[in-house]
Order: structure tokens, then C-alpha cells, then sequence
């Protein structure tokens, strides 16, 4: 069997604790990303392809991978929605709640390297995103931690008592970024099991209606289903080592996930115009999520000789103000163009059919301060020549 390990790490990846990418060192979860799988991923309930996963239930957990597309477990386009990694290529994804209980949930469970350390206390944390489809977001997100292994013949909910987090009544609603559920758990001594989901009654579960994503169609799903990212479980001493906060105003690596797909009855020109590439904080180069929307524009400059492009590329206000301490980010929006400029000429466009500028701040797409907003101005956009 092929067995695929995206091993290599983003240059803007932030090694601190505080950050999502926790040293596999002291993770005690096996392949917390999902990067690894063996096999050929095709379609959704795949998740015991993922090394060392498994569900605990008869009802089979999703595996989601940017090394395979077309496919209704593909990344990040998907039949669930639209959701780039938040490390790497891969991600799982859960039914978490289901309107009147009408489809069973799923879960997913995985064993620790080692047995855990009795007294010692452990950082327990995940990310999740809200699937676009849903039609619902829900609360009860957490973890249940176990000296056994779960396993139930049946499609039947778990209903353990879920120990992190203690409260649980956040209701996770953001179909765009990826939101962090984490607390601490001091270990027995004899735990060797985690599992991940959706453990309390339909009733006692809060939900609240979405709106569908705009540029997005089809009937939304009765359900809150979600995508799960980057699970670690890390050994602290002092509680506040324990954090879920994703978004550092310093190191951001949040890309701002732009809903919907083109319209091809849109004439080509047009079709370019409205394209536009994100960024994660201070990153210069195309990131692996906005693969896809390079292969569309790479296709339609291929089909249209005729188009010329100006690449203007931008930054949020953070990274403006950080030049003063960071002189090597004078020209982060120039050179955000010139890389999408290269990956262009790369791919076979003529040089003299492009030009770039660079704007810095001076032109957000959103005027607002919250990191959703800031991720929207970490761009470059395509105008006609």
C-alpha cells in the first residue's frame, strides 16, 4: 500500500505551544494532523486509513486529503463544504448533531503513545470548523480520555462523561476558520485512550441555525457536522500553558478560505477579475490552499491568449506596522505579487502578459480589526490590463 507522510514543515509554522503546531516530541497523540494514511483515499468513512485512527462506533468517521481531488472526501473542496488545513494537507471530519436525532453521529478515536503519567497534567486541545452544508452549529464539543479502548457494535451515540473541557457550552459557529476546544486534564495513571465527538444527549445539546456561506448552493444538511484538525495532548506545569487561542497577533497562520466557486457562464475576463489569493501572516509565497484557484487561473490564461493581468498584492495593518522592527517586510505586498507573478511564468504564462505592484495596507478588503477581517486583507488581487 502507498503510504503518503507530508513530513515537511511550513516555513511560517510557529513552534510554540501557544500556537496550533505542537513538537511531536512531547505530543503524545500519533499523527494528530492526519497527514499520514495508507492506502488510496476515495471516498468519505475512511478514517482508519489514517495512521493510527480509528471510529469506536459503526458509524465511520471521514477522512479529508488535498492530495486527492475530485472526490467527496477531497480537500478543500469537499462534499461537505469548502476548508483548507490548518497544518498540512489533511483533516478528519465528524457528524456531530443531527436534527431529532435522525442520522447517528460518528466519532473518532486514537491511542496515545504511552500510557499517561499519573499526577502529571496534560493539555488536552483540537481545532474545529463548522462544515459549510450544516445548516446547525452546536455546542458539546470535548474529549473523553479512557484507560480502555471505546468500542460500540452499533451506530448508537457515545454517552461517556466527557472530562475536557469542563464547560461545554460554546456553541462552535464559524464555518471560516478553524476554533480551538482545549482544556486540562490531570492524568490516573492509566490512560492510554482519547476520543473525539458529540457524548452528550440530542436535547442537551444547544444549537443554533446557520446561514448557508454566500456563494455557495444546494440545500443545506439538517445537521452539525465538522472538520477536525491538529489534536494534540502535551504535558504542562502551570495551567496557563493550556490555551486554545489559534489567532496570534503576531504569527497568524490563518488563510482566509473564500466561499463559492467561479461562474463559468461568466465571460473569462471577468472570471480572472474576481479572483484573489490569501495569505497566512508574513508568508511570501502561494500557499498549498490556494492550489486550486492557481489551476483556474493558469487554465483560463491558457484558453484566453488575449488576457493581461496586473497582480497587486496586500497586507494586513499588523504586518504594515511590524515593518518597523522587521525591515524585511517592507516589500511583503510587492514581492506576495511577484510570487503569484513566478508561479504564473512557471506554469507556462508569458512574463510581459503581467505586471505587479504592491499596496501594503493602504487598501483593506474589510475595515474591520477581527482576525477573519485582517485574513481577508492578506491578499493579491488580479485586475485587467
Amino acid at each position: 500500500m502507498k503510504k503518503h507522510s507530508l513530513g515537511t514543515l511550513m516555513l511560517f509554522v510557529s513552534i510554540s505551544l501557544f500556537a496550533q503546531e505542537v513538537p511531536d516530541s512531547i505530543n503524545m497523540v500519533t499523527n494528530g494532523s492526519f497527514e499520514e494514511f495508507e492506502g488510496r483515499l476515495k471516498r468519505l468513512g475512511s478514517i482508519k486509513m489514517a495512521t493510527g485512527w480509528d471510529s469506536p462506533t459503526e458509524v465511520p468517521a471521514d477522512l479529508f486529503s488535498g492530495t486527492i481531488s475530485g472526490s467527496d472526501a477531497s480537500a478543500p473542496r469537499n462534499e461537505l463544504g469548502e476548508q483548507g488545513a490548518l497544518t498540512g494537507e489533511n483533516y478528519a471530519g465528524i457528524l456531530h448533531w443531527s436534527y431529532m436525532g435522525r442520522q447517528p453521529r460518528s466519532y473518532i478515536q486514537t491511542k496515545f503513545k504511552k500510557m499517561l503519567t499519573k499526577g502529571q497534567k496534560y493539555c488536552v486541545r483540537y481545532y474545529t470548523s463548522l462544515a459549510d452544508m450544516s445548516k446547525y452549529a452546536s455546542s458539546e464539543h470535548g474529549v473523553y480520555i479512557s484507560r480502555m479502548m471505546v468500542r460500540k457494535n452499533d451506530e448508537s451515540s457515545l454517552t461517556y462523561d466527557v472530562q475536557v473541557p469542563t464547560l461545554r457550552t460554546k456553541i462552535y459557529d464559524d464555518p471560516y476558520s478553524w476554533q480551538g476546544v482545549c482544556g486540562v486534564y490531570e492524568a490516573k495513571g492509566d490512560e492510554q485512550y482519547l476520543v473525539i465527538g458529540n457524548m452528550a444527549a440530542n436535547e442537551a445539546t444547544n444549537t443554533e441555525k446557520i446561514k448557508r456561506p454566500k456563494g455557495l448552493s444546494g440545500a443545506q444538511l439538517m445537521h452539525a457536522y465538522y472538520y477536525i484538525d491538529d489534536v494534540a495532548v502535551f504535558p504542562i506545569r502551570l495551567m496557563s500553558e493550556c490555551t486554545c487561542k489559534q489567532l496570534d497577533e503576531a504569527e497568524s497562520e490563518f488563510i482566509y478560505s473564500r466561499k463559492g466557486r467561479l461562474n463559468p457562464s461568466l465571460p473569462p475576463g471577468e472570471q480572472v477579475d474576481q479572483m484573489v489569493f490569501y495569505f497566512k501572516r508574513f508568508q511570501r509565497g502561494i500557499d498549498q490552499a490556494m492550489d486550486a484557484t492557481l489551476t483556474a487561473l493558469v487554465t483560463l490564461l491558457k484558453e484566453n491568449e488575449e488576457i493581461k493581468v496586473r497582480l497587486v498584492g496586500h497586507t494586513d495593518v499588523i504586518e504594515a506596522d511590524r515593518v518597523r522592527m522587521r525591515p524585511d517586510l517592507t516589500e511583503l505586498a510587492r514581492e506576495r505579487a511577484m510570487s503569484l507573478k513566478d508561479a504564473l511564468m512557471e506554469e507556462g504564462i508569458a512574463g510581459d502578459r503581467i505586471t505587479t505592484a504592491g499596496v501594503g495596507a493602504e487598501s483593506p478588503a474589510d475595515p474591520e480589526e477581527s482576525e477573519v477581517a485582517l485574513s481577508k486583507n492578506r491578499r493579491v488581487e488580479i485586475e485587467l490590463e
